[in-house]
């Protein structure tokens, strides 16, 4: 009869009961919800500190490759390990209850802080308190089933939980103008959150610049508190219609007064010139770390002026917003599959995309730090310390950086971790980070020199991609968009490479919901869980060339 051994987790005290079976098995049997995706080893979602007890490696056959994440002396992973007797074991970094995307929120005041604007502070009721990053928004759950969008203007953790919001009133607002007029302290309101990309991202060394227009200003807040804290160079541009807009003046005057690095300015014209306030002044934009939060027109006309100054794109922070309540569903081509499509119960697509733009910034970020010299096994350390400081939890796929000939090998063919980046050269980043739950995928090719057989490749892979996008959009399923994909590459002269061939993407971990092959799946595929890999290859030379992204609607990209 095969010995049970009890495995305690720390710091919860759960329990779980593991004979023979692999741990990660025995977790998941057991009803735990434990991080994982690959389960050979290569990827680290199910890393776990080794507290107490003792364990063994997992037999492997004779052409099986070794397990390749690299691990600390008290490091082991649940998919490549059994226990040999009871064991205490650590998840750094991960929860095993369900972190709660709704929760109920009380109100402890409601205040005027000018004539249209109004404080409203709420209390969550959860056993622990909410975690926010500064930056983040919730949704407010109305009657009707609709939502309100409205960002945290503290930092809750400075405020035992307290949560502040600005809310503008809106001429007929269902929230603003009438619900918010009949609230009284002690009433509860639901929320789903936090959510949102626009979060704290500072390199100590770059100046912070920010730009908010109306109650914009509440998303900023918490990031310029941060900023102050940290004793930063930071400049606010406030935009606003009349002088009443500007309702936390005191604050700023005496956070001016009392730090010698702040400064804001009180833009008193139409949105789109704060922008032209602040390129007024001489600034180095080019070391700067821009946010931006209010309008649409204000924010694509800041991203524009920044990104032409010099900002580098993943330096230039703005929200990713996409329609809440009714017109979401509304917006989406079709609703998600009961089969093939299954997500989790943090699923949204405010969470999936606030993913995506952070791993759009993360890989620019490690784009940027690329140097000619560098190991592939360099860059890779530099990639994930990367993800590290910019939040990641996890890596739900392990960091693929693939230079020269080995941007034809797909992931599992391995690379040569001592290959140098040559001054001309072409380069492969693929990134699987997951940040606050929610799974982020993206990935691209960089050129170095002017190799023309590299820039045609490149610009083949971001011609094919883009048109198997289009043709999705048309209704081919996911069978057909890489029937697709493979005859466009063709037709370009390049070969495409059908081992990779899309897969699955959620709440993290997906492999709990599904681990399809998007180039399987016979149905036409919802966007914002499926992610489109195209990988290209010359039919002689060793020379790829890799893109991927999440299948979004045209109406939620951002970039």
């Amino acid at each position: 009869m095969n010995k049970c051994h009890v495995i305690e987790l720390s710091p919860s005290g759960k329990t779980f009961a593991a004979g023979d079976e692999l741990l990660l098995d025995a977790m998941l049997a057991s009803g735990l919800s434990v991080p994982f995706s690959c389960r050979r080893g290569a990827c680290g979602s199910c890393k776990v500190k080794v507290v107490a007890g003792h364990y063994r490696d997992k037999l492997v056959a004779a052409d099986d490759p070794a397990p390749c994440y690299p691990l600390a002396a008290d490091e082991m992973l649940l998919c490549q390990s059994h226990a040999c007797a009871d064991m205490r074991l650590e998840i750094p970094g991960w929860s095993l209850d369900t972190p709660a995307l709704e929760i109920t929120a009380r109100v402890l005041s409601k205040r005027a802080l000018s004539v249209d604007i109004t404080e409203l502070v709420l209390m969550p009721e959860t056993p622990e308190p909410v975690e926010v990053r500064a930056g983040q928004y919730f949704k407010f759950r109305l009657d009707d089933g609709d939502s309100r969008c409205f960002s945290v203007a503290n930092l809750p953790a400075r405020e035992s939980g307290q949560l502040v919001f600005h809310i503008r009133r809106v001429r007929g607002g269902l929230f603003s103008e009438q619900r918010l007029a009949t609230l009284e302290v002690g009433h509860a309101l639901t929320l789903e959150g936090p959510l949102g990309a626009c979060t704290w991202q500072h390199d100590e060394a770059r100046p912070v610049v920010l730009f908010a227009t109306g109650t914009g200003y509440a998303g900023v807040k918490p990031l310029l508190l941060t900023a102050l804290a940290r004793n930063a160079e930071v400049t606010l541009y406030w935009g606003g219609s009349r002088p009443g807009d500007f309702y936390d003046r005191d604050f700023l005057d005496r956070a001016s007064a009392e730090h010698r690095g702040f400064s804001w300015h009180p833009v008193l014209s139409p949105a789109a010139r704060v922008q032209q306030v602040a390129f007024d002044q001489a600034r180095r934009w080019m070391q700067a770390q821009v946010y931006a939060c209010g309008n649409n027109s204000m924010i694509g006309a800041v991203r524009a002026q920044c990104l032409a100054a010099g900002v580098p794109a993943h330096h230039f922070v703005a929200e990713a917003f996409v329609p809440s309540g009714r017109s979401m569903s509304a917006s989406a081509p079709k609703p998600l599959d009961p089969v093939w499509e299954k997500v989790g119960p943090r699923y949204s697509l405010e969470g999936m995309l606030a993913a995506r733009e952070q791993s759009v910034r993360a890989l620019a970020a490690i784009a940027s730090q690329l140097r000619v010299g560098m190991t592939t096994a360099e860059a890779l350390d530099m990639a994930n310390q990367q993800l590290q400081a910019m939040g990641a939890s996890h890596t739900w796929h392990p960091t693929y950086i693939r230079f020269g000939d080995d941007t034809v090998r797909t992931p599992r063919q391995g690379i040569d971790p001592l290959r140098k980046l040559r001054a001309t050269d072409i380069a492969v980043v693929d990134l699987g980070p997951v940040w606050d739950g929610y799974e982020g995928d993206y990935g691209d090719t960089f050129v170095f020199g002017e190799h023309p057989l590299h820039l045609a490749c490149v610009k083949a892979l971001h011609e094919v991609f883009d048109e198997t996008r289009e043709a999705w959009r048309r209704g081919l399923s996911g069978r057909g968009l890489y029937d697709f994909a493979e005859r466009s590459a063709a037709s370009k002269g390049w070969r495409l490479e059908r081992n990779l061939a899309g897969h699955r993407i959620a709440d993290f971990p997906h492999v709990l919901f599904g681990r399809e092959k998007l180039a399987e799946l016979e149905i036409v595929p919802s966007e914002m869980v499926w992610v489109l890999e195209i990988q290209l290859c010359h039919p002689t030379e060793a020379v790829g060339a890799f893109f991927e992204d999440i299948l979004i609607g045209a109406a939620a990209s951002v970039g």
